[in-house]
């Protein structure tokens, strides 16, 4: 056991844990989780060796800090990987501090912001022609201007959040006037950003870029269904082969001088038929398990990379299904009769080869009752509603 490499994961308690766990321990890593919660998907999953409960990331930060520090001075780990927004964004800042003990998988944090920053990734877009809904900084640009430059109707967001929390539509400069400083007070600096019609689809691309700036993996999901049904959270995916998506993503991280693992959002824009970068989010999301099912081992990447060894190169399978099944049903009670049995790909196929769960599986089936009890804890709590909800105003 003393010879395996040893990985820490961190934020053990999210979805793309089970995937990250199980494509490390089948590589024969030796995994350990650290979980905010035991109501959680890593630690009722088979995969990790060790969960550990630690404080949380976000509500208490300076506990969660040097929590992590005295574990990593206590327990040998090779490398470290964030696996939300919360504490990569802290292991960025503070990764000086934590390198005396272990390898942090993250780009340090001039580079990191570039990519987390939703603001500094649109002008970073703009700077290489790489298409993009028209976006106003609003801290520093008055509403009338930006309401001006990107129209109504448009959207306020976060600089900084994950998912889709305090996404807020506005179809007017009252909108704007009454809904900003709420948003502003609650999430911290936003923009804002024109509204593109959800008539088409949205993408994902998940990227690996090694040290010498050379593409490893690349692989793009389809997006096609979501809760709330509007636009949130995906619960149907597909891998797809979509090079110009690709392309645009090489073209930014090639910019920035992002080295390891970035997660790109698109959407496609019926009205001049681009595909247009929304936002970066600089870790695994929650939907890379069906990248790993369609060949693309992300985990072993950035272990490798983080070590300065050198990294392989992976080509992944199209055609991947990835569903997520709690959403899944939320989708099909609050969807329209007619989209229920029209859906595609059907929502009454749930068993295929080229169909993956994200939330657990034959093999590890615990993650996904779990998963169902911690969907309802969090539409019971009002604020969570609010900001999953509040960009349907």
């Amino acid at each position: 056991m003393n010879n395996k490499i040893k990985v820490l994961l961190l934020d053990g308690h999210t979805v793309q844990v089970l995937p990250v766990a199980k494509g490390l321990r089948e590589k024969g890593y030796h995994v350990t989780i650290l979980c905010e919660e035991k109501l959680s998907f890593g630690w009722v999953s088979r995969y990790p060796n060790e969960k550990v409960l630690c404080p949380s990331a976000s509500k208490n930060t300076e506990e969660y800090l040097n929590f992590l520090e005295i574990f990593l001075k206590e327990h040998r780990f090779d490398v470290t990987i964030p696996l939300f927004n919360d504490s990569a964004e802290l292991l960025s800042q503070y990764k000086k501090r934590y390198e005396k003990f272990t390898k942090v998988a993250i780009p340090d944090y001039d580079i990191f912001i570039q990519g987390h920053d939703k603001n500094l990734t649109m002008s970073i877009a703009k700077k290489v022609a790489v298409p993009h809904p028209k976006t106003m900084d609003i801290e520093t640009n008055s509403l009338i201007n930006a309401g001006e430059y990107c129209g109504f109707p448009s959207l306020i967001k976060p600089n900084i959040a994950s998912g889709a929390r305090g996404i807020t539509r506005v179809d007017s400069l009252k909108d704007l006037e009454t809904f900003f400083p709420d948003i502003r007070k609650e999430f911290g600096p936003c923009t804002l950003q024109e509204f593109i019609p959800q008539t088409g689809f949205q993408y994902k691309c998940q990227m690996f870029r090694d040290s010498v700036g050379e593409i490893k993996a690349a692989t793009v999901q389809k997006k096609y269904r979501y809760f709330p049904i509007t636009g949130g959270s995906t619960s149907c995916s597909e891998i797809v082969d979509l090079a110009e998506i690709v392309n645009y993503s090489k073209k930014i991280l090639d910019e920035i001088g992002w080295n390891g693992f970035a997660d790109f959002d698109y959407i496609h824009d019926p009205r001049d038929n681009q595909y247009k970068i929304m936002e970066i989010n600089p870790r695994m999301p929650a939907s890379v398990k069906s990248c790993f099912e369609s060949g693309v081992n992300f985990a072993e990447m950035t272990v490798l990379e983080a070590l300065g060894k050198k990294v392989p190169s992976y080509t992944a399978q199209s055609g991947i299904i990835l569903k997520y099944m709690s959403l899944e049903v939320l989708w099909f009670v609050f969807s329209k009769n007619k989209d229920r049995f029209s859906t595609k790909p059907s929502w009454f196929k749930f068993f295929g080869k080229n169909i993956c769960y994200e939330d657990g599986s034959i093999s590890d089936p615990l993650p996904m009752m779990s998963g169902f009890l911690l969907g309802i804890k969090k539409y019971l709590n009002p604020s969570f509603r609010k900001s999953k909800l509040s960009f349907k105003k």
